[in-house]
């Protein structure tokens, strides 16, 4: 049996070994030339005397510096091949990243949706494990890096390599700040970077001066108002025309919702444990939102509320955006002078495992009744709701059985007892487990449906925002119960294979509730889709919305999102380069010209008198 000295003397020992620097410090450069570019190391070549055997430690620590927020991914290499994970340091300083062994080990932990499953906040960067790379870590050869796509050769330096027990906690390694006072990032500069006060004064006057209304063919609501009214009913609803679907607004005109999601006026970002690595902080604040507090400079902190609003509708108009999105401001919402959407609260997806609620429990639908009752007690007169969304990107479709496996091992809940009585009658197989919850999941979103209809008649059920894996089985059960197909794509297009699928097995109008590109660069990541610059970024909305516009069933695409994401991450980590506006309220003028072109063509293209943009954007240079 070990001694409590034992324990003591391994510690130490650890945290020993944790300070032996690799023999010399490792350089890699990702070459820009190559799709993947990869580097692979020894444990020699790491640090003296590392081990073979990792499981028995539970932090990787890595002393490096990045040029790039560009991410990469790193990992150790086995027999059984390299387990990888994505990673994201914050660039252009020697920081300590410490690094769980846990990611590489085990699955996650459940979650309400994807990004709560799969993004991992570090204090000074992100971890994303979105694999199935698992291992124990019993054998190891060496690590792995590797990036994708590449972005002007970026550079990583690594000059100590360590595992651990215990977390000595991310830290910078060196003197300075990271944040400067008007939240961009400080060890970079950029053309058009903001230096002064009164140079961030001209820019937001001369936007004042040069915006204006896109056209005068637009109805009240958005519609297009140069086009024959169809049946009006004073609410939002669809209508298939000449085998092509539509919105039709409240006034009868057709309609496509051009959208953008998180609509806000506020970015905030976690203070505590890393006030080191902002230049300004204002006093007693718990968030740094420097968002806020540039716009507060440009307005006025007592009128900051209402003149973003009048703002944000002006640029709307001015580049052609017609629908406040998923998680926008209430301010927004209830100006009614945008039409809006709704995710429907109260669910219990959060408290559900993998996203799935327990609808067995007996006070279940009572609960769902009083929530959605009182959203629509609020909203189901408003003529400016285009309609609810149900969920967004439950992780467990295609992991049936790895959630049956969760809800084996919860206490005695009533749908614990119902898969328990399911699998001993049919038997416990991956085809009835995954049975057992594609028929729980229709039950559920028949309860919602219903009761969403009994409260509030007039507007649309949206559906779930399906994110990943989904089977035409799956898709058959939505069809019985949305109004709308809605899903999150984020590729270079939209998937004309999952659209056709969708018109085969549910017959539904479509929405893409999110997607976006980005640039690594600010100090910022890319987001989940990468283009080469600014102008390729105002490339891929064209190709994206021209293409998927194109498409018969597709009346809705939404944009994620309207402010660039803090540079040193939100709740999760996140901090991506996705914004039409940069945390200064400065428009990016290639995606600003690209809509407004874009969308002027939109109707001609969704009627297919105009071919879409077909401009394939580069990824690399």
């Amino acid at each position: 049996m070990c001694t409590p000295k034992f324990y003591v003397f391994l510690f130490v020992s650890v945290l020993l070994f944790a300070c032996n620097p690799a023999p010399q410090p490792l350089q890699m450069t990702f070459s820009s030339a190559e799709e993947v570019s990869t580097y692979s190391w020894t444990l020699e070549e790491l640090a003296a005397d590392l081990p073979d055997d990792w499981s028995a430690y539970n932090y990787l620590i890595l002393e490096m510096k990045a040029s790039s927020p560009q991410r990469f991914q790193t990992g150790p290499i086995t027999p059984e091949g390299w387990v990888m994970k994505n990673i994201q340091p914050f660039p252009g300083a020697w920081l300590r990243f410490c690094i769980p062994l846990d990611f590489y080990r085990e699955l996650p932990a459940s979650a309400v949706d994807m990004a709560a499953t799969y993004n991992k906040a570090r204090d000074l960067g992100q971890i994303n494990i979105h694999n199935d790379d698992l291992n124990a870590l019993r054998q190891v050869t060496g690590l792995g890096f590797r990036m994708h796509a590449p972005i002007n050769n970026p550079t990583l330096e690594i000059r100590s390599v360590a595992l651990a027990m215990e977390s000595p906690g991310d830290t910078l390694l060196q003197e300075g700040f990271l944040v400067d006072r008007f939240g961009q990032w400080a060890t970079k500069d950029w053309p058009g970077k903001v230096k002064t006060m009164d140079e961030l004064q001209k820019a937001w006057g001369k936007e004042d001066q040069e915006l204006a209304p896109l056209s005068d063919d637009f109805s009240r609501y958005g519609g297009y108002k140069s086009q024959p009214q169809r049946k009006a009913t004073g609410f939002f609803r669809t209508e298939k025309i000449d085998d092509r679907w539509w919105f039709v607004d409240p006034e009868g005109y057709l309609f496509l919702s051009v959208g953008v999601d998180c609509m806000n006026a506020s970015v905030s970002t976690r203070i505590k444990g890393r006030e080191y690595i902002y230049e300004y902080l204002k006093e007693g604040a718990e968030r740094a939102d420097f968002y806020r507090w540039n716009i507060e400079q440009r307005y006025g902190a007592d009128r900051v509320s209402t003149a973003w609003v009048d703002k944000a509708v002006e640029r709307m108009h001015a580049w052609g955006l017609n629908t406040v999105a998923n998680w926008s401001s209430r301010d927004m919402i209830r100006s009614d002078r945008m039409p809006f959407v709704l995710s429907l609260p109260g669910l219990r997806l959060e408290r559900g495992i993998m996203g799935l609620p327990d609808i067995y429990d007996p006070a279940y639908a009572a609960a769902i009744d009083e929530s959605i009752g009182a959203m629509a007690r609020e909203y189901k007169d408003n003529p400016w709701l285009l309609g609810y969304f149900v969920g967004n990107e439950q992780p467990w479709p295609g992991q049936e059985s790895i959630l049956c496996d969760r809800i084996l091992a919860t206490d005695d809940t009533p749908i614990k007892k119902e898969l328990t009585a399911f699998l001993q009658k049919e038997g416990d197989s991956t085809d009835n487990r995954r049975a057992f919850i594609y028929h729980t999941f229709d039950r559920f979103l028949a309860l919602v449906n219903q009761t969403l209809k009994k409260h509030d008649p007039n507007h649309l059920n949206l559906g779930m925002r399906f994110g990943g894996h989904t089977t035409d089985e799956l898709l058959a059960i939505t069809g019985k119960h949305f109004d709308v197909f809605s899903f999150n794509c984020y590729e270079m297009q939209p998937s004309l294979a999952f659209m056709q699928r969708i018109d085969r097995q549910t017959g539904l109008p479509i929405i893409i509730g999110e997607y976006h590109f980005g640039v690594p660069d600010r100090g910022m990541a890319a987001g989940i889709v990468q283009v080469a610059d600014y102008r390729e970024r105002g490339n891929a909305y064209r190709f994206y919305n021209e293409q998927g516009y194109a498409h018969p069933s597709l009346i809705g695409a939404h944009w994620f999102q309207w402010i660039d994401q803090a540079n040193t991450g939100r709740m999760d980590g996140e901090n991506y380069n996705i914004g039409l506006l940069d945390i200064t309220d400065r428009p990016y003028p290639e995606m600003v010209e690209a809509m407004q072109t874009t969308h002027r063509r939109l109707f001609d293209i969704h009627t297919g008198e105009v071919s879409p943009y077909n401009t394939l954007p580069r990824k690399s240079n």
